[in-house]
């Protein structure tokens, strides 16, 4: 199936129409779901700032001819969008409460790493055309997963197993689950879980047998990337490179993939670790000086 140009984030604002228009019997269990995440996110609107945004609407406008806005008026012209979240003060130097909202309907991309992702994964895929399932799921594993078939995979067995009798019809999931068998034949195929060297032997901790440990090694990558000696993220995904640099270390692929991740990075970059990526580059340095000799012209 040829891919489009457009993206497949699960926008709140989209999810909710879709829900709000097309759902209108389970809209009540929905809207207690949005709450649940807006409540943990800690997502809200001031009601003051909600109400200075809902003025530039021109639906409002044009009925409130000139009056002041209130908040009845606002939530009346859109029941089902404000929910109370309470009283909060706006900083510690403010000594009054004022009142907070949760907007149902607020433009916000939900991502792997909010509470009840899952959830809302398949109240995405109940309101996605079949014939762009492949595509949203192609675009999350890219985006979301760093095209780690497998561990994407499990997810989406396992959100299917939790809520395809509450939300997902048949055909979502056949649908789905043919993605999947697709999935796991081209992962065969191509061989790439499959990668052997010759000889290749079993790292152990701090065995030396490479000058960089796996961590320090993984920070090397990164380096590498960032300095365009080898391909960037765009076009050489952590799966990919974990791979790539477990033929050349020993080290394990998915190890190596992990500590590439964002979060990961920041705790790998240690002080020891970045002195001995720099002593190994100087290294490099110092045997192409003294060993690699330019051919005499």
């Amino acid at each position: 199936m040829k891919k489009t140009e457009r993206t497949y984030e699960i926008n709140l604002n989209h999810l909710t129409a879709a829900e709000y228009f097309k759902h209108k019997d389970t809209f009540e269990e929905y809207k207690q779901v949005v709450i649940a995440l807006l409540k943990v996110k800690d997502i809200f609107l001031y009601e003051n700032e909600l109400l200075k945004e809902m003025e530039k609407e021109s639906s409002i406008k044009s009925e409130l001819k000139d009056k002041p806005i209130t908040i009845e008026f606002v939530r009346g012209h859109f029941p089902d969008r404000f929910f109370g979240a309470g009283h909060r003060r706006k900083n510690k130097d403010h000594k009054e409460f004022t009142d907070i909202w949760f907007d149902l309907w607020a433009y916000m991309e939900i991502t792997p790493n909010f509470p009840l992702y899952d959830l809302f994964l398949c109240y995405h895929l109940r309101n996605t055309d079949l014939l762009e399932t492949d595509d949203f799921l192609e675009y999350s594993l890219e985006k979301y997963y760093d095209s780690d078939t497998t561990q994407f995979i499990r997810f989406l067995q396992l959100a299917l197993r939790k809520h395809e009798r509450n939300i997902l019809k048949p055909e979502i999931v056949q649908t789905v689950n043919e993605w999947i068998v697709k999935k796991e034949k081209q992962e065969t195929l191509s061989g790439t879980e499959n990668i052997k060297s010759k000889g290749k032997i079993k790292r152990e901790r701090d065995d030396r047998a490479t000058l960089l440990n796996q961590e320090q090694t993984a920070l090397l990558i990164y380096c590498l990337r960032q300095t365009k000696i080898i391909l960037k993220d765009e076009n050489l995904n952590n799966k990919e490179a974990g791979l790539a640099f477990s033929v050349l270390t020993g080290y394990s692929a998915d190890t190596l993939r992990q500590n590439l991740n964002k979060s990961e990075l920041g705790r790998i970059a240690s002080l020891k670790n970045v002195e001995a990526v720099s002593r190994a580059l100087k290294e490099i340095q110092k045997f192409i000086v003294d060993e690699i000799k330019p051919e005499e012209e």
